[in-house]
């Protein structure tokens, strides 16, 4: 009995198992990679790495279709493959870059949608736009099957697969990667929509961290609206009163001095009347600044209201709440004002009240003490002709 009929059966159907066995294997590997936050060519060239580990392929490439046009995304052969040559194994690109669509048997699957497969590219004239200025043995194809790669309809490019001999590719590589790459194709989708959303979310966050970024600076500017005084740039009433509280609740600790100074700038109401609002201003915020100059770090500033202003003067006596409040109304009396060509001079009065030594107990009650005394002492030399430093322990006899 001639068993030669029954050896080919048997070694066709093992070859087409062997096929088959690689082809599943070739899916397996692709639905194994690990795609999130990857680019197409990221993609492509581990799908690429797949495919070569899994078929007899010699060359392959994908070009995807960009702006109308099939342009080499990833391409990858097996002397790179096995690592004979030099380099990272995706450095080899297809000299040939892109295509028109219809053009080649690469802008014919593009263009029909339908499997391309050139089983002798020499004679295929389809072949010829491929491979234009390269000669036929630097490609050494003898086959070729350019198939779509498509999603929901959509062609999104093209898989090149070669070998270098004619007639290699059989019904059995056709099916099986039609499979490939349709899977290929969905793969893709799916990542540009990770990629997509993944990039939606990161500007999301930006917009957020931006929102709350500006939030806390815009709670920032509130609560320093709340303490500082917006035309002078001092503190006012709301930050001095617990401010002076706790250096006063300091100096009753170590029995410390502890003065008051209420200023009030002369004539005021007959310079916003003659000059206007503008030199008004001018004038609370000039005579600001020269406080500032004048006081310590340790010093509590702060416009009180109106044109009034207020400095609370931690470990300082009498003599020494004197000697800064001559300073001040000096500094002031010196000075010019200036808005528009209207240049007037001023002047301001000072009250001053002290800490007494047998003071304790409750700060509240001793500060507003403290004010009202300096208030009076402030008011006292502005019935006697401004333009001076009056302290209560001084004129307390006369009132």
């Amino acid at each position: 009995m001639d068993t030669a009929p029954f050896i080919d059966s048997f070694r066709e159907l093992n070859d087409s198992f062997l096929k088959l066995i690689d082809s599943l294997s070739a899916l397996r590997g692709l639905s194994s990679l690990r795609v999130y936050g990857q680019g197409d060519a990221q993609l492509l060239g581990s799908a690429l790495d797949v495919l070569m580990q899994n078929q007899d392929l010699e060359r392959c490439s994908v070009y995807l279709l960009k702006d109308g046009k099939l342009v080499n995304e990833a391409g990858l052969d097996w002397v790179h493959m096995i690592g004979l040559q030099h380099g990272s194994k995706h450095e080899h690109v297809p000299a040939f870059a892109s295509f028109e669509v219809g053009e080649g048997l690469v802008g014919l699957a593009a263009q029909t949608g339908v499997l391309q497969h050139s089983s002798n590219c020499e004679q295929d004239p389809r072949f010829e736009r491929n491979c234009r200025g390269i000669s036929p043995s630097a490609m050494a194809i003898g086959s070729l099957i350019s198939l779509p790669i498509k999603a929901s309809g959509e062609i999104l490019g093209v898989l090149n697969v070669s070998h270098p001999h004619t007639g290699f590719f059989s019904d059995t590589h056709e099916r099986s990667l039609v499979i490939f790459a349709n899977f290929l194709g969905q793969m893709l989708v799916n990542n540009r929509l990770l990629n997509s959303m993944e990039h939606l979310v990161r500007e999301r966050t930006r917009q957020l961290e931006q929102t709350l970024a500006d939030a806390e600076a815009l709670k920032r500017r509130y609560a320093e609206l709340s303490v500082i005084d917006e035309l002078t740039g001092l503190h006012n009433r709301r930050f001095f009163f617990p401010e002076s509280r706790s250096a006063l609740a300091r100096s009753l600790r170590y029995r410390k001095g502890f003065c008051m100074l209420l200023l009030d700038i002369d004539h005021f109401k007959r310079i916003n009347d003659v000059h206007g609002h503008r030199l008004g201003d001018e004038v609370l915020c000039r005579c600001a600044e020269l406080f500032r100059q004048q006081i310590r770090e340790v010093d509590v500033l702060a416009r009180f209201g109106g044109e009034e202003f207020i400095i609370a003067l931690p470990d300082t006596d009498l003599e020494g709440a004197k000697q800064l409040a001559e300073r001040v109304r000096f500094a002031v009396k010196s000075a010019n004002f200036e808005v528009e060509g209207h240049c007037i001079k001023t002047s301001i009065s000072i009250g001053i009240a002290c800490l007494l030594d047998h003071d304790q107990g409750d700060t509240q009650a001793i500060l507003e003490r403290l004010i009202s005394e300096a208030d009076q002492a402030l008011y006292f030399g502005k019935h006697n002709g401004r333009n001076q430093v009056r302290a209560y322990s001084e004129i307390a006899c006369f009132l």
